[in-house]
């Protein structure tokens, strides 16, 4: 892709090809037969769909990782790994040679141990990073999103350190339900995938028995949308979009979790345990990370703890301003 050229004439050298899911279309990163496991928790998932580059990189086997990001697959395993992961702006890198997920949400991320790195590599692509001025700081809060109650102190740290840093951190802003939100991000993932594999590379459903039967099921999911179904999604992220414009018109930064919740078991890798009860894996991810991606806008993850388990907290600013998100996370990372 035209970012590993660029990477590769500042002096970057490319070592090694790390796992993700199939089709980068997966949380726990499933791939030849076993789940990428967690080199930080033993039993705990990676995460995904760019666990195997996260997991490199927390095990100290590379620097710097290269993954794409649709539904937050850059963030979460950066959440779950205890290292920082970078989703830009939506169309700030090329995504040219890249296999398409959804277009329209796919997004080219790195993923590293330290903010630095991945300020070069800003500076590499062209971000300019002068915005030095006091931020204006908000906790965006999602109702409904299933969320470990241990986050709250590990948000309200966050918030805190940024304060000491000279920001100005104002109210919370409540966000769209989680349910909405999640329902309208599937509907058009799911139709810019069937667009993808049916019209752009014309792999479905002439090649269906190439597929997981987990993607297939998606896919067969998408084939049953309909226009007004979809209509409806487009209208409300169109909603969403001049929301977030009000959001920013007030405040120049957002901070929530990149994950509701720490990596789950791999016995149990669609799922997640808070406080005795079981929850949908993705009742816990989705709501938090692909509010980004609806905007189209900058999200970076910083490494966090619950206890002894590894979480996040995601920095959230207007699009265009991926210097303002980086320079906020390397306030935040000790």
């Amino acid at each position: 892709t035209p970012v590993v050229g660029l990477l590769r004439d500042a002096g970057a050298r490319i070592a090694s090809l790390a796992t993700t899911h199939e089709l980068a279309w997966g949380i726990p990163t499933w791939a030849g037969g076993r789940r990428v496991a967690n080199p930080l928790v033993e039993g705990r998932v990676a995460g995904g769909s760019s666990g195997g580059g996260a997991g490199l990189i927390a095990a100290g086997a590379g620097e710097l990782g290269i993954g794409t990001d649709t539904a937050g697959a850059g963030r979460i395993p950066a959440a779950w790994c205890d290292v920082v992961g970078w989703k830009p702006t939506f169309d700030l890198v090329s995504t040219d040679h890249v296999l398409p997920l959804a277009p329209g949400f796919d997004t080219v991320g790195f993923l590293a141990r330290d903010v630095g790195l991945l300020a070069t590599v800003a500076e590499i692509l062209g971000v300019d990073d002068a915005d030095d001025r006091p931020l204006r700081i908000a906790e965006l809060h999602v109702p409904g999103a299933t969320s470990d109650p241990r986050l709250g102190p590990v948000i309200a740290d966050a918030l805190a350190r940024l304060d000491v840093a000279g920001h100005d951190v104002t109210r919370a802003i409540e966000g769209p339900e989680a349910a909405t939100l999640v329902d309208t991000y599937a509907t058009l993932q799911l139709a810019a995938s069937l667009d993808a594999h049916r019209d752009v590379l014309g792999s479905w459903p002439e090649q269906a028995d190439r597929y997981g039967e987990a993607i297939r099921r998606r896919l067969r999911a998408a084939e049953r949308l309909d226009a007004t179904t979809v209509a409806a999604a487009q209208e409300r992220q169109v909603a969403l979009r001049a929301t977030a414009d009000t959001w920013f018109t007030g405040v120049d930064a957002l901070v929530l979790p990149t994950t509701g919740c720490p990596p789950p078991t791999q016995d149990r890798p669609d799922e997640v345990d808070i406080d005795g009860d079981w929850h949908d894996l993705r009742s816990g991810v989705r709501p938090h990370t692909t509010i980004a991606n609806l905007l189209g806008a900058p999200a970076v993850n910083v490494p966090a703890r619950i206890g002894d388990e590894p979480t996040g907290v995601q920095l959230l600013t207007p699009a265009g301003t991926d210097g303002r998100a980086l320079r906020l996370a390397a306030q935040l990372v000790p």
